[in-house]
């Protein structure tokens, strides 16, 4: 896509705050240029559920390189004509299982693709879980007492 026509449709297509009718479109990088070859990016695209709800697994997920440029030029040529779409991040949508998505379904990837892709969702996961780690606990402070209180009971009694 030629560059006038990428920033034609970055101006009429993105959106930059979520609004009825547009889609979220994920476009994330998932490594940078290496030994391997070039950097890839990950796109992919939900559409709006009639009742707000935007479904878990998107409309689409591929992958692209060499820059944000094609990555970009790639959503769009996967975004039906005349859609808008609101760009999010990785904190709103799966990007792991975007990746999943590609590494089961994309045929043309080359081993090392498929590592790095792999990799790519070890990394998400592991993020995954480091979050859910700082933000959740099984910690109550009620059942805590009572624990607390059983225990120090069965010590009185020894």
């Amino acid at each position: 896509m030629d560059p006038a026509t990428l920033a034609r449709m970055l101006r009429t297509r993105l959106v930059a705050s979520p609004r009825p009718g547009a889609w979220l479109a994920l476009v994330v990088r998932a490594w940078d240029a290496d030994e391997r070859g070039p950097a890839h990016w990950l796109v992919a695209a939900w559409a709006p559920g009639p009742t707000g709800l935007i479904p878990r697994l998107p409309e689409f997920a591929a992958i692209a390189s060499p820059d944000r440029d094609r990555a970009l030029a790639e959503l769009f040529a996967h975004l039906p004509d005349g859609v808008v779409a609101h760009p999010v991040s990785t904190p709103h949508v799966d990007a792991a299982l975007v990746a999943e998505i590609v590494l089961a379904v994309d045929r043309h990837l080359a081993p090392a693709q498929r590592d790095a892709l792999a990799g790519f969702v070890a990394a998400c996961r592991d993020a995954d879980l480091a979050a859910i780690r700082a933000r959740y606990t099984d910690r109550e402070p009620g059942f805590e007492r009572l624990v607390r209180g059983v225990l120090d009971g069965d010590a009185d009694a020894r």
